[in-house]
């Protein structure tokens, strides 16, 4: 299939989605134009790719570990990890967020590559240190075969890792937007996880708990309209008071993970890690 746009010396395509299919929800240029500004700025993303470099680093894997990002979007974490010394490939069925990604990060090799269709197209890269699956589970009719797939691409003794929402007390059309199909309980994790082979599972944590009350009160109370808006909405900046403040809070929080992680305090997001056999 041939791709978007004018050749990138940094992507290869492989296989594509079209723009309508379901799980592809930033159709319009409104929406891409709130995406990255959301993943440049918002207290969210900027917050989420310094957990999961901590993460990494607690789990060994260090720059300049090679890590594949499955799902990787239009770069929010593939461009973090590679301006942290990480070699970084990142993979997505949807060309124009793997040229966006590939934008922000001329260093790191793009794929453009339906990962529904499985993996062996990308065994020639080698193995990999880490495998990553952020925000990418909850998405798929078939998360098992995506986290076995991930597996596959893993060298032995390293890392399958990923983010995934949490708490369907949270669920809202904010999901249905995103083409969430659930959000997940840790539970439900860690037994999903547990059936993959030839693979220990290291943790499953929640993270981002201060958000919780927030989040259940907005989206009891979030306006629904066409896709681009509710997008839009979501992906909004706060005010840089406020999306400062934020960002410290959460920061804060995941610098007590040692002391959270074992209490039942939910979280409206769960990080996981396996470790290959």
């Amino acid at each position: 299939m041939p791709a978007e746009g004018p050749p990138v010396p940094n992507v290869r395509v492989l296989s594509a989605l079209p723009h309508d299919h379901e799980g592809f929800r930033i159709r319009n240029d409104r929406a891409m134009r709130a995406l990255r500004r959301a993943e440049d700025r918002h207290f969210w993303h900027r917050s989420r790719n310094h957990f999961v470099e901590g993460r990494l680093a607690r789990l060994g894997a260090r720059p300049p570990a090679r890590v594949l990002d499955v799902g990787c979007g239009s770069g929010c974490v593939s461009a973090f990890l590679a301006r942290r010394g990480y070699r970084v490939t990142g993979v997505d069925g949807h060309p124009r967020l793997v040229f966006q990604a590939a934008s922000l990060a001329p260093e790191a090799e793009f794929i453009v590559h339906d990962i529904a269709s499985g993996s062996e197209p990308l065994a020639s890269l080698g193995p990999f240190d880490v495998v990553g699956l952020f925000d990418v589970l909850e998405h798929l009719d078939e998360p098992a075969r995506a986290v076995a797939d991930a597996l596959e691409r893993a060298r032995p003794g390293g890392l399958v890792v990923g983010t995934v929402p949490a708490l369907m007390a949270l669920w809202s059309q904010v999901d249905v937007q995103a083409g969430h199909r659930l959000r997940y309980s840790r539970g439900g994790l860690r037994a999903l996880l547990a059936r993959a082979p030839s693979a220990e599972l290291v943790e499953v944590a929640p993270f981002n708990r201060a958000l919780v009350p927030a989040l259940w009160l907005q989206r009891r109370v979030v306006v629904t309209g066409d896709e681009a808006s509710t997008s839009e909405n979501n992906l909004r900046v706060p005010p840089r008071p406020l999306n400062l403040a934020l960002y410290g809070l959460l920061r804060a929080e995941h610098r007590l993970a040692p002391l959270l992680d074992p209490t039942p305090l939910p979280g409206s997001s769960l990080w996981f890690a396996l470790r290959k056999r």
